[in-house]
């Protein structure tokens, strides 16, 4: 009733300008051990905590507890391996990621090919 009489306005639909992001990426700082989501970037993003690097970890990361710091080893491995956390929904077939610290190192020799990890990382 109020925008019939124009006592409100409606507003206008946004439409994303160029470069603008259409969603947010998680990323980590393995020295805070905490996780950001942010807009991709073609340079590196910078902690607000620590003033550290960000680093892309993907749509389907999920950061452990600040405590768990085995965890976050895992992560940081597989991380520095190539290893991204994307949805299984495109790979079904694809082997999940390892579950404990112990298991990567197996699990990257065993998975050159992951169509999880970046093909220019070894």
């Amino acid at each position: 009733m109020r925008r019939k009489l124009g006592n409100r306005r409606t507003p206008e639909p946004r439409v994303p300008a160029a470069g603008d992001a259409l969603y947010l990426i998680a990323h980590a700082c393995f020295d805070c051990r905490k996780s950001f989501k942010i807009a991709p970037r073609d340079h590196s993003a910078v902690c607000p905590q620590c003033s550290g690097s960000l680093n892309e970890m993907g749509r389907s990361f999920k950061a452990p507890k600040i405590s768990d710091t085995e965890q976050w080893q895992k992560i940081e491995k597989l991380w520095r391996a190539g290893f991204r956390f994307f949805s299984y929904r495109s790979y079904p077939d694809a082997e999940p990621l390892p579950e404990r610290l112990r298991d990567v190192d197996e699990f990257i020799v065993r998975n050159p090919d992951h169509p999880f990890r970046l093909r220019d990382s070894n």
